[in-house]
């Protein structure tokens, strides 16, 4: 099981953890399944790792640009767009935040995501690619 955790992005002062589903979408992503990942941080960034079924574990960070803009691979994949992005209860984020993973292994396989992050509750979803092309549609 994967974790990924980046709901402590914007919760205050103090550590929280956060986990993230991961659901495949495309061939790539259905051959491994789906997967969940866990994250600790304290304000706008902390550390997020995931194990992948064959028993590797990936670490590496999460940082949240209030403000900011969205990378190449998020606007391919339209998160930017108003509407494009939603929290577990199925409501649209507006205004939200781009948040940004990357993680890396000992054998040198490496994730990205590029996620929306509501601002007001932490909660939000994004697309994460990984190094052998997998890619995934993230929600917390």
């Amino acid at each position: 099981m994967v974790l990924f955790a980046a709901g402590a992005l914007l919760l205050g002062a103090g550590t929280t953890s956060r986990i993230f589903a991961l659901t495949p979408e495309n061939r790539e992503a259905q051959a491994t399944g789906p997967l969940t990942a866990y994250l600790e941080g304290q304000g706008e960034n902390g550390a997020i790792w995931l194990k992948l079924r064959n028993g590797e574990v990936l670490k590496g960070r999460f940082e949240v640009k209030v403000g900011g803009s969205f990378g190449a691979y998020g606007k391919s994949r339209g998160i930017d767009r108003p509407g494009a992005a939603y929290e577990g209860s199925g409501r649209a984020i507006q205004g939200g935040s781009p948040a940004f993973v990357d993680m890396k292994g000992p054998s040198g396989a490496t994730v990205h995501c590029e996620v929306v992050n509501d601002d007001a509750n932490a909660h939000g979803s994004g697309v994460c690619l990984f190094s052998n092309g997998a890619e995934y549609w993230v929600l917390y």
